[in-house]
Protein backbone atom coordinates (compact mmCIF):
# COMPACT_ATOMS: atom_id res chain seq x y z
CA UNK A 1 0.00 0.00 0.00
CA UNK A 2 1.45 3.68 -1.04
CA UNK A 3 2.24 6.44 1.56
CA UNK A 4 0.53 9.85 1.55
CA UNK A 5 3.34 11.27 -0.34
CA UNK A 6 1.26 14.86 -0.25
CA UNK A 7 -0.37 16.89 2.42
CA UNK A 8 -4.49 18.42 1.99
CA UNK A 9 -4.72 21.95 1.81
CA UNK A 10 -7.84 22.04 4.67
CA UNK A 11 -10.86 24.49 4.49
CA UNK A 12 -14.32 23.63 5.66
CA UNK A 13 -15.67 25.11 2.78
CA UNK A 14 -13.79 22.55 0.56
CA UNK A 15 -14.91 19.19 2.31
CA UNK A 16 -18.26 19.92 4.10
CA UNK A 17 -21.81 20.30 2.99
CA UNK A 18 -23.22 21.59 5.98
CA UNK A 19 -23.89 25.04 4.86
CA UNK A 20 -23.75 24.45 1.13
CA UNK A 21 -24.84 21.57 -1.45
CA UNK A 22 -22.70 21.66 -4.05
CA UNK A 23 -20.80 19.68 -6.47
CA UNK A 24 -17.50 20.54 -5.31
CA UNK A 25 -18.42 20.33 -1.55
CA UNK A 26 -19.96 17.19 -2.13
CA UNK A 27 -16.59 16.17 -3.78
CA UNK A 28 -14.35 17.65 -1.01
CA UNK A 29 -16.48 15.48 1.60
CA UNK A 30 -16.42 12.32 -0.32
CA UNK A 31 -12.69 12.90 -1.37
CA UNK A 32 -12.28 13.08 2.74
CA UNK A 33 -14.10 9.78 3.22
CA UNK A 34 -11.66 8.46 0.98
CA UNK A 35 -8.33 9.36 2.75
CA UNK A 36 -10.09 7.90 6.14
CA UNK A 37 -10.73 5.05 4.20
CA UNK A 38 -7.56 4.50 2.04
CA UNK A 39 -5.02 5.17 4.78
CA UNK A 40 -7.32 4.42 7.84
CA UNK A 41 -4.33 3.58 10.43
CA UNK A 42 -1.58 5.45 8.90
CA UNK A 43 0.11 8.79 9.20
CA UNK A 44 -1.70 11.67 6.89
CA UNK A 45 -0.50 15.07 6.32
CA UNK A 46 -2.52 18.16 6.69
CA UNK A 47 -1.96 21.84 5.51
CA UNK A 48 -3.49 25.27 5.92
CA UNK A 49 -3.98 28.58 7.64
CA UNK A 50 -4.31 28.02 10.93
CA UNK A 51 -4.23 25.43 14.21
CA UNK A 52 -8.26 25.57 14.03
CA UNK A 53 -8.57 23.91 10.46
CA UNK A 54 -6.10 21.10 11.57
CA UNK A 55 -8.45 20.32 14.46
CA UNK A 56 -11.49 20.63 12.11
CA UNK A 57 -9.53 18.03 9.58
CA UNK A 58 -8.83 15.70 12.31
CA UNK A 59 -12.32 15.73 13.29
CA UNK A 60 -14.25 15.00 9.89
CA UNK A 61 -11.43 12.47 9.86
CA UNK A 62 -12.40 10.41 12.80
CA UNK A 63 -16.15 10.74 12.22
CA UNK A 64 -15.10 8.83 8.81
CA UNK A 65 -13.42 6.32 11.11
CA UNK A 66 -9.78 7.43 10.54
CA UNK A 67 -7.40 5.74 13.46
CA UNK A 68 -3.86 6.73 12.45
CA UNK A 69 -2.28 10.31 12.74
CA UNK A 70 -2.13 13.31 11.29
CA UNK A 71 0.53 15.81 11.27
CA UNK A 72 -0.54 19.40 10.53
CA UNK A 73 1.40 21.95 9.32
CA UNK A 74 0.76 25.49 8.60
CA UNK A 75 1.33 27.71 5.45
CA UNK A 76 3.66 28.38 3.60
CA UNK A 77 4.64 25.19 4.98
CA UNK A 78 8.34 23.86 6.16
CA UNK A 79 10.73 21.12 5.43
CA UNK A 80 8.40 18.16 6.04
CA UNK A 81 6.94 19.29 2.59
CA UNK A 82 10.38 19.06 0.55
CA UNK A 83 12.03 16.26 1.92
CA UNK A 84 9.07 13.60 3.34
CA UNK A 85 6.14 14.82 1.01
CA UNK A 86 6.56 16.80 -2.01
CA UNK A 87 3.23 18.29 -2.79
CA UNK A 88 0.23 20.17 -1.30
CA UNK A 89 -3.63 19.53 -2.53
CA UNK A 90 -5.65 22.30 -2.96
CA UNK A 91 -9.43 21.43 -3.31
CA UNK A 92 -10.26 23.60 -6.14
CA UNK A 93 -8.25 25.25 -9.06
CA UNK A 94 -4.75 27.11 -7.49
CA UNK A 95 -4.14 30.33 -6.74
CA UNK A 96 -1.88 32.87 -7.14
CA UNK A 97 -1.69 33.39 -3.72
CA UNK A 98 -0.99 30.02 -2.40
CA UNK A 99 1.93 29.95 -5.22
CA UNK A 100 3.76 33.14 -3.80
CA UNK A 101 3.42 31.72 -0.75
CA UNK A 102 5.77 28.40 -1.55
CA UNK A 103 7.60 30.68 -3.81
CA UNK A 104 8.83 32.30 -0.56
CA UNK A 105 10.35 29.28 0.43
CA UNK A 106 12.23 28.41 -2.79
CA UNK A 107 9.86 27.65 -5.73
CA UNK A 108 11.06 24.08 -5.74
CA UNK A 109 10.24 23.61 -1.65
CA UNK A 110 7.33 21.75 -3.29
CA UNK A 111 4.63 20.84 -5.96
CA UNK A 112 0.88 22.79 -5.81
CA UNK A 113 -1.68 20.45 -7.60
CA UNK A 114 -5.33 21.24 -7.86
CA UNK A 115 -8.72 20.27 -9.10
CA UNK A 116 -11.00 21.29 -11.80
CA UNK A 117 -15.09 21.67 -10.75
CA UNK A 118 -17.57 24.22 -12.58
CA UNK A 119 -15.20 26.22 -15.17
CA UNK A 120 -17.79 28.33 -16.51
CA UNK A 121 -17.51 31.46 -13.60
CA UNK A 122 -15.67 34.34 -13.93
CA UNK A 123 -13.53 33.40 -11.09
CA UNK A 124 -12.49 30.20 -12.59
CA UNK A 125 -12.39 31.02 -15.69
CA UNK A 126 -9.17 33.67 -14.19
CA UNK A 127 -7.59 31.34 -12.22
CA UNK A 128 -7.32 28.38 -14.83
CA UNK A 129 -5.94 30.37 -17.33
CA UNK A 130 -3.71 32.62 -15.09
CA UNK A 131 -2.01 28.92 -14.60
CA UNK A 132 0.15 29.57 -17.54
CA UNK A 133 1.59 32.75 -15.81
CA UNK A 134 4.32 32.97 -12.76
CA UNK A 135 3.92 32.33 -9.71
CA UNK A 136 3.62 28.60 -10.99
CA UNK A 137 5.99 26.34 -11.93
CA UNK A 138 6.19 23.49 -14.49
CA UNK A 139 5.96 21.08 -11.37
CA UNK A 140 2.54 22.32 -10.31
CA UNK A 141 -0.29 20.88 -11.85
CA UNK A 142 -4.36 21.10 -12.50
CA UNK A 143 -6.18 18.01 -12.25
CA UNK A 144 -8.37 17.97 -14.53
CA UNK A 145 -11.88 15.88 -14.05
CA UNK A 146 -12.59 15.29 -17.45
CA UNK A 147 -11.68 15.51 -21.35
CA UNK A 148 -13.97 18.15 -21.48
CA UNK A 149 -11.97 20.09 -18.56
CA UNK A 150 -9.19 19.70 -20.43
CA UNK A 151 -10.62 21.72 -23.47
CA UNK A 152 -12.20 24.30 -21.77
CA UNK A 153 -9.08 24.87 -19.85
CA UNK A 154 -6.31 24.65 -22.66
CA UNK A 155 -9.24 27.31 -24.96
CA UNK A 156 -8.96 29.56 -21.89
CA UNK A 157 -4.62 29.37 -22.00
CA UNK A 158 -4.30 29.79 -25.26
CA UNK A 159 -6.56 32.73 -25.50
CA UNK A 160 -4.42 34.19 -22.72
CA UNK A 161 -1.55 33.30 -24.51
CA UNK A 162 -2.69 34.97 -28.06
CA UNK A 163 -3.52 37.84 -26.01
CA UNK A 164 -0.13 38.35 -24.16
CA UNK A 165 1.79 37.90 -27.13
CA UNK A 166 -0.40 40.26 -29.39
CA UNK A 167 -0.19 43.27 -26.95
CA UNK A 168 3.06 42.37 -24.75
CA UNK A 169 4.97 39.97 -27.15
CA UNK A 170 5.27 37.71 -25.00
CA UNK A 171 6.76 34.04 -25.99
CA UNK A 172 7.43 32.22 -23.09
CA UNK A 173 4.62 30.81 -20.44
CA UNK A 174 4.65 28.12 -17.48
CA UNK A 175 3.79 24.62 -18.88
CA UNK A 176 2.25 23.17 -16.00
CA UNK A 177 0.61 19.48 -15.84
CA UNK A 178 -2.72 19.20 -16.30
CA UNK A 179 -4.04 15.39 -16.02
CA UNK A 180 -7.16 13.77 -16.88
CA UNK A 181 -7.84 12.24 -13.21
CA UNK A 182 -11.75 11.46 -12.20
CA UNK A 183 -13.03 12.44 -9.11
CA UNK A 184 -14.56 9.56 -7.14
CA UNK A 185 -16.92 7.81 -5.34
CA UNK A 186 -17.25 5.93 -1.94
CA UNK A 187 -18.25 3.28 -4.05
CA UNK A 188 -19.11 0.81 -0.87
CA UNK A 189 -21.57 3.29 0.55
CA UNK A 190 -24.40 2.86 -2.12
CA UNK A 191 -24.67 -0.67 -1.99
CA UNK A 192 -28.21 -1.59 -1.92
CA UNK A 193 -29.55 -5.04 -0.66
CA UNK A 194 -32.79 -7.12 -1.99
CA UNK A 195 -34.83 -6.10 1.70
CA UNK A 196 -33.65 -2.32 1.28
CA UNK A 197 -34.84 -1.90 -1.68
CA UNK A 198 -38.41 -3.72 -1.05
CA UNK A 199 -38.80 -1.88 2.29
CA UNK A 200 -37.63 1.43 0.68
CA UNK A 201 -39.93 0.99 -2.65
CA UNK A 202 -42.88 0.19 0.35
CA UNK A 203 -42.20 3.58 2.18
CA UNK A 204 -42.61 5.49 -1.20
CA UNK A 205 -45.60 3.68 -2.05
CA UNK A 206 -44.22 1.66 -5.34
CA UNK A 207 -45.53 -1.09 -6.64
CA UNK A 208 -44.21 -4.13 -8.57
CA UNK A 209 -44.94 -3.35 -11.59
CA UNK A 210 -43.71 0.63 -11.19
CA UNK A 211 -40.06 1.75 -12.80
CA UNK A 212 -39.02 4.56 -11.05
CA UNK A 213 -36.91 7.04 -12.84
CA UNK A 214 -34.75 8.62 -10.53
CA UNK A 215 -33.16 12.17 -10.05
CA UNK A 216 -31.05 13.01 -7.32
CA UNK A 217 -29.42 16.85 -7.00
CA UNK A 218 -30.07 20.31 -6.95
CA UNK A 219 -33.09 20.90 -8.58
CA UNK A 220 -32.04 24.19 -10.42
CA UNK A 221 -33.30 24.20 -14.07
CA UNK A 222 -31.32 27.18 -14.67
CA UNK A 223 -27.87 25.77 -13.36
CA UNK A 224 -27.92 22.05 -13.37
CA UNK A 225 -30.60 20.17 -15.22
CA UNK A 226 -33.84 21.69 -16.95
CA UNK A 227 -36.29 18.95 -16.49
CA UNK A 228 -38.24 20.04 -19.82
CA UNK A 229 -36.63 17.45 -22.07
CA UNK A 230 -37.18 14.43 -19.18
CA UNK A 231 -40.78 15.61 -18.53
CA UNK A 232 -41.85 15.22 -22.54
CA UNK A 233 -39.65 12.13 -22.99
CA UNK A 234 -41.51 10.25 -20.32
CA UNK A 235 -44.69 11.30 -20.65
CA UNK A 236 -44.23 9.93 -24.56
CA UNK A 237 -42.66 6.76 -23.38
CA UNK A 238 -45.76 5.54 -21.12
CA UNK A 239 -47.85 5.25 -24.33
CA UNK A 240 -44.87 3.21 -25.43
CA UNK A 241 -44.66 1.00 -22.61
CA UNK A 242 -46.82 -1.42 -20.40
CA UNK A 243 -45.16 -0.75 -17.18
CA UNK A 244 -46.11 1.99 -15.12
CA UNK A 245 -43.35 4.75 -15.06
CA UNK A 246 -42.86 7.16 -11.87
CA UNK A 247 -40.33 9.83 -11.30
CA UNK A 248 -38.51 10.38 -8.22
CA UNK A 249 -37.44 13.91 -7.69
CA UNK A 250 -34.92 13.93 -4.89
CA UNK A 251 -32.53 17.08 -4.12
CA UNK A 252 -32.77 20.89 -3.10
CA UNK A 253 -34.76 23.51 -4.78
CA UNK A 254 -32.08 26.28 -5.54
CA UNK A 255 -34.95 28.94 -4.83
CA UNK A 256 -38.58 29.29 -3.42
CA UNK A 257 -39.05 30.24 -7.15
CA UNK A 258 -38.23 27.19 -8.40
CA UNK A 259 -40.65 24.99 -6.59
CA UNK A 260 -43.50 26.15 -8.13
CA UNK A 261 -42.39 26.55 -11.67
CA UNK A 262 -41.28 22.22 -11.41
CA UNK A 263 -44.70 21.94 -10.68
CA UNK A 264 -46.10 24.19 -13.30
CA UNK A 265 -43.90 22.08 -15.81
CA UNK A 266 -45.26 18.89 -14.62
CA UNK A 267 -48.66 19.64 -15.07
CA UNK A 268 -47.91 20.97 -18.44
CA UNK A 269 -45.37 18.15 -19.94
CA UNK A 270 -46.41 14.77 -18.18
CA UNK A 271 -50.00 15.34 -16.86
CA UNK A 272 -50.26 11.27 -16.77
CA UNK A 273 -46.62 10.26 -14.99
CA UNK A 274 -46.53 10.18 -11.13
CA UNK A 275 -43.73 12.11 -9.47
CA UNK A 276 -42.54 11.21 -5.67
CA UNK A 277 -41.00 14.67 -4.64
CA UNK A 278 -38.22 13.62 -1.71
CA UNK A 279 -36.38 16.88 0.41
CA UNK A 280 -32.81 16.44 -0.25
CA UNK A 281 -32.04 18.17 3.35
CA UNK A 282 -33.96 14.38 5.07
CA UNK A 283 -31.11 12.47 4.99
CA UNK A 284 -32.77 9.01 5.77
CA UNK A 285 -36.12 9.52 3.27
CA UNK A 286 -32.90 10.48 0.19
CA UNK A 287 -31.05 7.51 0.62
CA UNK A 288 -34.70 5.36 0.54
CA UNK A 289 -34.77 7.80 -2.73
CA UNK A 290 -31.74 5.92 -3.99
CA UNK A 291 -32.59 2.31 -2.65
CA UNK A 292 -36.05 1.93 -4.17
CA UNK A 293 -34.91 3.36 -7.86
CA UNK A 294 -35.24 1.36 -10.94
CA UNK A 295 -32.85 3.57 -13.71
CA UNK A 296 -31.08 7.03 -12.81
CA UNK A 297 -31.38 10.08 -14.73
CA UNK A 298 -29.11 12.97 -15.34
CA UNK A 299 -29.87 15.15 -18.42
CA UNK A 300 -27.20 18.11 -17.41
CA UNK A 301 -27.23 20.36 -20.57
CA UNK A 302 -25.84 23.03 -18.16
CA UNK A 303 -22.52 24.68 -18.64
CA UNK A 304 -21.51 25.06 -15.27
CA UNK A 305 -21.64 21.09 -14.84
CA UNK A 306 -17.93 20.13 -15.42
CA UNK A 307 -17.81 16.43 -14.23
CA UNK A 308 -21.14 15.11 -12.59
CA UNK A 309 -20.76 12.44 -9.88
CA UNK A 310 -24.51 11.75 -9.47
CA UNK A 311 -24.48 9.12 -11.98
CA UNK A 312 -20.89 7.42 -10.53
CA UNK A 313 -22.97 7.13 -7.18
CA UNK A 314 -25.96 5.55 -9.59
CA UNK A 315 -23.04 3.15 -10.63
CA UNK A 316 -21.81 2.18 -7.48
CA UNK A 317 -25.92 1.35 -6.57
CA UNK A 318 -25.93 -0.95 -9.41
CA UNK A 319 -28.35 1.20 -11.26
CA UNK A 320 -28.43 1.66 -14.95
CA UNK A 321 -27.78 5.51 -16.32
CA UNK A 322 -29.34 7.34 -18.50
CA UNK A 323 -27.77 10.82 -19.21
CA UNK A 324 -26.86 13.46 -21.54
CA UNK A 325 -23.88 13.21 -23.66
CA UNK A 326 -22.35 15.96 -22.16
CA UNK A 327 -19.10 16.74 -20.41
CA UNK A 328 -17.23 14.58 -17.92
CA UNK A 329 -20.64 11.84 -18.71
CA UNK A 330 -19.08 11.30 -22.06
CA UNK A 331 -15.75 9.83 -20.00
CA UNK A 332 -17.82 8.23 -17.39
CA UNK A 333 -21.02 6.40 -18.34
CA UNK A 334 -20.00 3.29 -21.86
CA UNK A 335 -23.13 4.21 -23.67
CA UNK A 336 -24.90 0.69 -24.38
CA UNK A 337 -22.99 -0.71 -21.27
CA UNK A 338 -23.65 1.10 -17.82
CA UNK A 339 -26.66 2.79 -19.56
CA UNK A 340 -27.19 5.28 -22.17
CA UNK A 341 -25.31 8.55 -23.27
CA UNK A 342 -28.21 10.71 -25.24
CA UNK A 343 -26.82 13.23 -28.06
CA UNK A 344 -26.73 16.53 -27.02
CA UNK A 345 -26.58 19.58 -29.62
CA UNK A 346 -25.24 23.26 -29.36
CA UNK A 347 -25.68 25.83 -31.55
CA UNK A 348 -22.28 26.87 -33.55
CA UNK A 349 -19.67 29.29 -32.41
CA UNK A 350 -20.51 33.10 -32.54
CA UNK A 351 -24.19 32.51 -31.43
CA UNK A 352 -23.17 33.17 -27.78
CA UNK A 353 -20.87 36.29 -28.06
CA UNK A 354 -23.69 38.46 -26.38
CA UNK A 355 -24.33 36.13 -23.43
CA UNK A 356 -20.92 36.38 -22.34
CA UNK A 357 -20.55 40.11 -23.14
CA UNK A 358 -24.10 41.25 -21.41
CA UNK A 359 -22.36 38.84 -18.22
CA UNK A 360 -18.60 40.20 -18.31
CA UNK A 361 -19.75 43.81 -18.17
CA UNK A 362 -22.29 43.04 -15.23
CA UNK A 363 -25.89 43.37 -17.29
CA UNK A 364 -26.75 39.96 -16.51
CA UNK A 365 -26.33 37.81 -13.47
CA UNK A 366 -23.96 34.48 -13.73
CA UNK A 367 -27.61 32.47 -13.28
CA UNK A 368 -29.34 34.23 -16.17
CA UNK A 369 -26.02 33.53 -18.29
CA UNK A 370 -25.74 29.91 -17.47
CA UNK A 371 -29.76 29.74 -17.51
CA UNK A 372 -29.93 30.75 -21.63
CA UNK A 373 -26.58 29.19 -22.39
CA UNK A 374 -28.68 26.18 -21.67
CA UNK A 375 -31.68 26.99 -23.35
CA UNK A 376 -30.12 27.03 -26.36
CA UNK A 377 -28.42 23.62 -25.61
CA UNK A 378 -30.83 20.20 -27.22
CA UNK A 379 -31.42 16.65 -25.66
CA UNK A 380 -32.02 14.66 -28.39
CA UNK A 381 -36.03 13.61 -27.52
CA UNK A 382 -36.63 10.90 -29.67
CA UNK A 383 -33.75 8.61 -28.99
CA UNK A 384 -34.64 9.67 -25.33
CA UNK A 385 -38.18 8.28 -25.37
CA UNK A 386 -36.94 5.15 -26.65
CA UNK A 387 -34.02 4.61 -24.16
CA UNK A 388 -36.54 5.63 -21.37
CA UNK A 389 -39.49 2.68 -22.98
CA UNK A 390 -37.19 -0.08 -23.21
CA UNK A 391 -35.61 0.90 -19.59
CA UNK A 392 -38.89 0.38 -18.45
CA UNK A 393 -39.53 -2.73 -20.12
CA UNK A 394 -36.67 -4.39 -19.58
CA UNK A 395 -35.75 -5.76 -16.15
CA UNK A 396 -32.56 -7.97 -17.66
CA UNK A 397 -31.47 -5.26 -19.23
CA UNK A 398 -31.95 -3.08 -16.47
CA UNK A 399 -29.82 -5.58 -14.21
CA UNK A 400 -27.13 -6.05 -17.05
CA UNK A 401 -26.49 -2.12 -17.50
CA UNK A 402 -26.51 -1.76 -13.68
CA UNK A 403 -24.00 -4.48 -12.94
CA UNK A 404 -21.79 -3.66 -15.45
CA UNK A 405 -21.83 0.28 -14.04
CA UNK A 406 -21.26 -1.08 -10.12
CA UNK A 407 -18.13 -3.07 -11.22
CA UNK A 408 -16.45 -0.09 -13.17
CA UNK A 409 -17.30 2.91 -10.09
CA UNK A 410 -15.66 -0.27 -7.64
CA UNK A 411 -12.79 -1.16 -10.29
CA UNK A 412 -12.21 2.81 -11.34
CA UNK A 413 -13.60 5.24 -9.18
CA UNK A 414 -13.84 4.24 -5.83
CA UNK A 415 -11.54 6.85 -3.88
CA UNK A 416 -9.34 5.00 -2.87
CA UNK A 417 -8.38 4.33 -6.66
CA UNK A 418 -8.30 7.72 -7.28
CA UNK A 419 -6.04 8.27 -4.19
CA UNK A 420 -3.62 6.59 -5.66
CA UNK A 421 -3.49 8.05 -8.73
CA UNK A 422 -2.80 11.49 -7.28
CA UNK A 423 0.09 9.65 -5.36
CA UNK A 424 1.22 9.00 -8.64
CA UNK A 425 0.84 12.07 -10.13
CA UNK A 426 2.95 13.29 -6.75
CA UNK A 427 5.46 11.08 -7.40
CA UNK A 428 5.96 12.53 -11.39
CA UNK A 429 5.90 15.93 -10.15
CA UNK A 430 8.99 15.11 -7.48
CA UNK A 431 11.06 14.04 -10.17
CA UNK A 432 10.69 17.50 -12.21
CA UNK A 433 10.90 19.15 -9.19
CA UNK A 434 13.83 17.70 -7.87
CA UNK A 435 15.70 17.93 -11.10
CA UNK A 436 15.56 21.75 -10.66
CA UNK A 437 16.22 22.24 -6.97
CA UNK A 438 14.66 23.67 -4.23
CA UNK A 439 15.93 27.62 -6.09
CA UNK A 440 16.36 30.82 -4.00
CA UNK A 441 12.90 32.01 -2.34
CA UNK A 442 11.47 34.08 -4.57
CA UNK A 443 9.72 37.37 -3.87
CA UNK A 444 6.17 38.69 -4.28
CA UNK A 445 6.47 41.29 -6.40
CA UNK A 446 3.06 42.71 -5.79
CA UNK A 447 3.18 42.56 -2.29
CA UNK A 448 6.43 43.72 -1.05
CA UNK A 449 8.21 45.29 2.33
CA UNK A 450 5.42 48.47 3.27
CA UNK A 451 8.72 50.21 4.00
CA UNK A 452 10.16 49.77 0.92
CA UNK A 453 6.73 50.86 -0.71
CA UNK A 454 5.96 53.45 1.01
CA UNK A 455 9.75 55.17 1.38
CA UNK A 456 8.70 58.55 -0.23
CA UNK A 457 6.09 58.95 3.04
CA UNK A 458 8.35 60.02 5.50
CA UNK A 459 11.23 62.65 6.41
CA UNK A 460 13.39 59.89 7.20
CA UNK A 461 14.36 56.58 6.78
CA UNK A 462 16.80 55.16 9.56
CA UNK A 463 20.32 54.12 8.96
CA UNK A 464 22.65 51.91 10.41
CA UNK A 465 24.92 55.02 11.26
CA UNK A 466 22.33 56.87 13.38
CA UNK A 467 22.73 56.50 16.85
CA UNK A 468 20.68 55.11 19.72
CA UNK A 469 19.99 57.53 23.46
CA UNK A 470 17.94 56.66 26.21
CA UNK A 471 15.29 58.90 28.18
CA UNK A 472 16.00 58.93 31.76
CA UNK A 473 13.12 60.52 33.06
CA UNK A 474 10.95 56.97 31.17
CA UNK A 475 12.91 54.52 33.27
CA UNK A 476 11.01 51.95 34.11
CA UNK A 477 8.19 52.92 31.37
CA UNK A 478 8.65 49.96 29.71
CA UNK A 479 7.04 47.33 31.51
CA UNK A 480 3.67 49.70 31.65
CA UNK A 481 4.06 50.21 27.71
CA UNK A 482 3.97 46.43 27.34
CA UNK A 483 0.46 45.93 28.79
CA UNK A 484 -0.44 49.23 27.12
CA UNK A 485 -3.25 48.13 24.58
CA UNK A 486 -2.25 50.77 21.70
CA UNK A 487 1.17 49.73 22.03
CA UNK A 488 1.14 46.30 23.29
CA UNK A 489 -1.01 45.00 20.03
CA UNK A 490 2.32 45.00 17.93
CA UNK A 491 4.09 42.74 20.25
CA UNK A 492 4.37 39.15 18.79
CA UNK A 493 7.01 36.19 19.27
CA UNK A 494 7.84 35.88 15.88
CA UNK A 495 7.55 39.75 14.56
CA UNK A 496 8.13 41.75 17.42
CA UNK A 497 9.36 39.58 20.47
CA UNK A 498 8.91 41.16 23.99
CA UNK A 499 12.07 40.20 24.79
CA UNK A 500 13.95 41.56 21.95
CA UNK A 501 11.90 45.08 22.89
CA UNK A 502 13.77 44.50 26.73
CA UNK A 503 17.28 43.48 25.76
CA UNK A 504 17.63 46.37 23.31
CA UNK A 505 16.54 49.12 25.81
CA UNK A 506 19.26 47.29 28.07
CA UNK A 507 21.63 47.29 25.30
CA UNK A 508 20.68 51.39 24.83
CA UNK A 509 20.88 51.95 28.86
CA UNK A 510 24.57 50.53 29.02
CA UNK A 511 26.21 52.89 26.09
CA UNK A 512 25.38 50.57 22.40
CA UNK A 513 25.06 53.86 20.74
CA UNK A 514 25.21 52.43 16.73
CA UNK A 515 21.74 51.31 14.99
CA UNK A 516 24.30 49.07 13.22
CA UNK A 517 25.50 47.57 16.15
CA UNK A 518 22.10 47.26 18.08
CA UNK A 519 20.17 45.18 15.10
CA UNK A 520 23.08 43.19 13.56
CA UNK A 521 23.25 42.11 10.22
CA UNK A 522 21.71 38.69 10.81
CA UNK A 523 18.80 38.38 8.10
CA UNK A 524 16.81 35.60 10.19
CA UNK A 525 16.84 38.52 13.09
CA UNK A 526 17.35 42.13 11.73
CA UNK A 527 14.21 42.87 10.99
CA UNK A 528 12.26 42.17 13.40
CA UNK A 529 15.32 43.82 16.18
CA UNK A 530 14.79 46.87 13.42
CA UNK A 531 10.65 46.56 14.39
CA UNK A 532 11.54 46.30 17.92
CA UNK A 533 13.88 49.66 18.26
CA UNK A 534 11.54 51.61 16.08
CA UNK A 535 8.71 50.45 18.53
CA UNK A 536 10.80 51.58 21.77
CA UNK A 537 11.16 55.02 19.81
CA UNK A 538 7.41 55.53 19.13
CA UNK A 539 6.95 55.30 22.99
CA UNK A 540 9.77 58.12 23.13
CA UNK A 541 11.68 55.67 25.23
CA UNK A 542 14.94 55.86 23.50
CA UNK A 543 15.97 58.32 20.94
CA UNK A 544 17.11 58.21 17.37
CA UNK A 545 19.34 60.47 15.54
CA UNK A 546 21.34 60.83 12.61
Amino acid sequence: MSKMNFAIYYVGDGYSTDKKIMGRQSAGKALMNGVARRWRDQEIHGFGSAQIWGRAMLRQLKEDGFQGTLRWREAPGDRVLEDELGAVYYPGPLSKEIAHRRNMLGPGAYSLFGVTHTLSSAGAMDLVSDLILPPFKPWDALVCTSSAAVSVVTRLQDELKTWYAEHLGASRFNPIAMPVIPLGVNAPSFARTESQIADARTVLGLGSDDVAFLFAGRKAFHAKANPTAFYQAVEAAQANTSKTLVCIEAGVYASSAAAPAYEQARRALAPSIRFIEVDGRDEGRYHQAWKAADVFVSLSDNIQETFGITPLEAMAAGLPVLVSDWDGYKDTVRDGVDGYRIPVTLPPIGAGADLARRHAVGTDSYDYYIGRTSMATVVDHDLLVDRIAALGDNPQLRRQLGEAGRTRAMVDYDWPVILDRYVQLVDELNGIRRATGKGTPERWALRPDPFALFADYPTHTLGDDWKAGTRLDYAGAVERYLELGVARYAIDPALTPRETVLELLRAVETGTESVGELVGHDPATRPSRMRALMWLAKLNLVTLKP
